[in-house]
């Protein structure tokens, strides 16, 4: 049983959507997505989880601009929808 939940999806009909989820079944972890994909297709999902050990995130995208540099800028973790654009 969840001791706590929260979440909502929006669409605003022209074909943007966002999200987000949360659940925790003890009162010191968190696990949560949230995101969006917008008209075009572009998207980001964002899995984290907030427990003793920090803030820890995995981050799915198709974002323009992830291209080349760093693969994985600021001690992040980043996963493209594309493989051609990881290093």
């Amino acid at each position: 049983m969840d001791r706590y939940k929260f979440g909502f999806e929006v669409d605003d009909g022209l074909g943007n959507q966002q999200y987000r989820h949360e659940k925790s079944k003890n009162p010191w972890q968190v696990r949560g997505s949230y995101g969006y994909k917008d008209a075009l297709g572009i998207y980001r999902h964002v899995n984290y989880v907030a427990d003793k050990n920090g803030f820890r995130v995995i981050i799915e995208t198709n974002e323009p601009g992830l291209r080349g540099g760093s693969k994985n800028p600021a001690s992040t973790s980043i996963q493209t929808a594309y493989r051609s654009w990881v290093s």
